[in-house]
């Protein structure tokens, strides 16, 4: 019998510690070094202990010697950050590798996780901005409304059954995706056949040709996402001039 494993995904650390200011800075290497010093979990750091508190109080030092503005004293400030930001870099690894991808192991190295980008949904079901008549005979122009996360979209139309006599009446309802589109088919009604179009690209309409005159189509959509296909969209329906 087989056993399904979960994917752990792997922890890992943030990593934007040269864009952090010396204040913050400061306090987060105070803080990963507190949280290292005798941390069972993570007992052979990669960087001493005892380095890496040296080059903080270091840097430290620094920060202040060059709140009066000399240029030499801001240069110090700035090639002792360089060893700090390494310093961390080097830590957040080891902790990443060390942590078995337990968060409850990882938060206590004094580090930060990267937030886990979530999962995509399921692409939801496109619609049409408007269906209308084309420059010429049997041709109909689709535009497409964009669905977030969609990589594609299938068309896909086909003639309508004619209308039962008994089901027609004075007002019969309609499906319209714009002022063009009409109806004429039954309720429930469906092309025995269809045919599929694969679109790309949706900034201009699409065109469809050599449809038949007077003949009543119905049009359904379908969006591609990472996850799938949606499902098809409701059918819309226009007679074709």
């Amino acid at each position: 019998m087989s056993v399904s494993k979960t994917k752990v995904s792997p922890i890992r650390a943030f990593m934007g510690f040269g864009s952090m200011s010396d204040a913050n800075l400061v306090v987060l290497a105070n803080a990963v070094l507190k949280a290292l010093n005798g941390n069972a979990s993570f007992p052979n750091p990669t960087v001493s202990l005892t380095t890496f508190g040296n080059d903080i109080t270091a840097y430290s030092n620094a920060v202040t010697a060059a709140l009066d503005g000399g240029k030499n004293a801001k240069a110090a400030r700035e090639k002792a950050k360089k060893v700090v930001v390494k310093d961390l870099r080097q830590l957040a690894n080891y902790a990443e590798s060390n942590c078995n991808d337990e968060m409850a192991i990882f938060s206590t190295s004094g580090f930060t996780a990267r937030a886990k980008p979530s999962a995509p949904g399921p692409v939801a079901v496109p619609t049409f901005k408007s269906l209308d008549y084309g420059t010429h005979p049997g041709q109909i122009l689709a535009s497409i409304k964009s669905v977030p996360g969609a990589k594609a979209y299938n068309l896909r139309h086909g003639p309508m059954p004619p209308t039962p006599p008994a089901a027609a009446g004075p007002n019969p309802s309609s499906t319209p995706a714009s002022a063009g589109a009409t109806a004429g088919a039954g309720p429930g009604a469906a092309p025995s056949s269809w045919t599929i179009l694969n679109v790309a690209n949706i900034k201009k309409a699409i065109v469809i040709n050599n449809l038949t005159s007077g003949t009543l189509y119905g049009f359904q959509l379908q969006a591609l996402g990472m996850q799938g296909l949606s499902a098809w969209s409701d059918s819309s329906t226009i007679m074709c001039p």
